[in-house]
C-alpha cells in the first residue's frame, strides 16, 4: 500500500510537472502573439510615433508670404501658385498671424473650372521632386489648424486642402481633407489602373457620433500622415486627433515619378455664397 502511494505520488508530481511546461509554453505563444499584434500595430498605425521625424516646412503666418506665380526657380519648399489663373491675389490675406482665405462667386483659378463648374483659390508647396526634397519612400506628415465662421454655409463638396500629382491629370488628388459633412477625408485608391471607372475614392465623413464640432468659430486641426506606394500606399487622416479613415497596401501613387504638391485654400463645386477658411500652423515633415 504504501508503494502504491509513492508510485501515485510520483506519478501526480509528473502530471503536474507536465501542465507546468504546457502552462509555460502556451503564456510564451500568447505572450509571443501579443508582442506580434504590438508591434503590427505600431508598423502600421503609429510607427511615425517612434522614428526620427524631420520637419521641411514650418508655418505660422507671422510673416506675409509671398508665392511664384509659376514653378519656374522654385526654391525649396517654396510656395507656388498651383493653378492658372490668380484668384489667390484677390482671396489670400494674411491678419494677425493668420492666413485668411475668401473665395468668392466666379473666382475660376484654372483654365478648366468655368467647364467643370469648380471655383479655387490655393498656394502651393512642392514635397516630393526627384531626389531634391522630401524622398518618395518616406512616411508624410501634413499637419494645418482651421477656423471656419459660425455661420459657414457649405454646398454639395468644399476642400480646404489636397495633396496630389503636380501637372495636368484627370484623376482625384490622392488625399483630400474636407469642410463639408461636418468634416471629411479622402484617400484615393486608384486600383492599379488608369481607368477612372475602377477607381476607390473612399471619401469618408466625419463619424456620426463625433463630439467634434468644426462650425464653433474654434480652432481644429486635421493630419494627413501617407506614403506613396504601388502596392503598400498608405494613408491616415485625423481631424482634432480622431481617425476618420485609414488605408493600408493599396496603390496611392498613379503618376509614380510625378512631384507631388501640397495644396491649400478652397477648391470647391460652384456656388453663389462667400466662403472663408482660416489656416494657421501648417507643418510639413517625414520619418526616418
Amino acid at each position: 500500500c504504501s508503494s502504491l502511494l509513492v508510485s501515485n505520488s510520483k506519478g501526480t508530481q509528473k502530471m503536474t510537472s507536465f501542465r507546468i511546461v504546457v502552462k509555460m509554453i502556451l503564456m510564451k505563444k500568447l505572450s509571443l502573439y501579443i508582442f506580434l499584434v504590438l508591434m503590427f500595430s505600431l508598423f502600421t498605425s503609429h510607427s511615425f510615433t517612434k522614428t526620427n521625424y524631420i520637419i521641411v516646412l514650418k508655418e505660422d503666418f507671422t510673416k506675409k508670404i509671398k508665392y511664384k506665380k509659376t514653378k519656374k526657380n522654385l526654391k525649396k519648399y517654396e510656395y507656388f501658385l498651383p493653378h492658372n489663373n490668380d484668384t489667390t491675389k484677390k482671396a489670400l490675406t494674411i491678419k494677425e498671424g493668420v492666413m485668411v482665405m475668401q473665395l468668392e462667386p466666379g473666382m475660376r483659378g484654372w483654365s478648366g473650372d468655368k467647364k467643370n463648374k469648380t471655383e479655387r483659390a490655393e498656394i502651393g508647396v512642392i514635397i516630393i521632386d526627384g531626389d531634391k526634397l522630401i524622398p518618395r519612400d518616406k512616411l508624410i506628415k501634413i499637419k494645418f489648424d482651421f477656423k471656419l465662421p459660425k455661420k459657414f454655409i457649405w454646398n454639395r463638396w468644399t476642400l480646404i486642402s489636397q495633396i496630389k500629382h503636380d501637372g495636368k491629370s484627370r484623376y482625384s488628388p490622392e488625399f483630400s481633407v474636407y469642410s463639408t459633412n461636418r468634416g471629411g477625408g479622402k484617400c484615393v485608391d486608384y486600383n492599379n489602373t488608369k481607368d477612372k471607372v475602377y477607381h476607390i475614392q473612399n471619401h469618408t465623413p466625419l463619424k456620426s457620433n463625433s463630439k467634434i464640432n468644426i462650425y464653433d468659430n474654434k480652432w481644429h486641426t486635421f493630419e494627413i500622415y501617407f506614403k506613396l506606394g504601388k502596392n503598400d500606399g498608405y494613408c491616415q487622416i485625423k481631424l482634432d486627433e480622431e481617425i476618420i479613415i485609414e488605408k493600408k497596401n493599396y496603390d496611392n501613387d498613379i503618376h509614380s515619378k510625378r512631384p507631388i504638391v501640397a495644396r491649400f485654400g478652397i477648391y470647391r463645386r460652384e456656388a453663389e455664397f462667400i466662403q472663408k477658411v482660416h489656416y494657421d500652423n501648417i507643418e510639413i515633415g517625414y520619418f526616418e
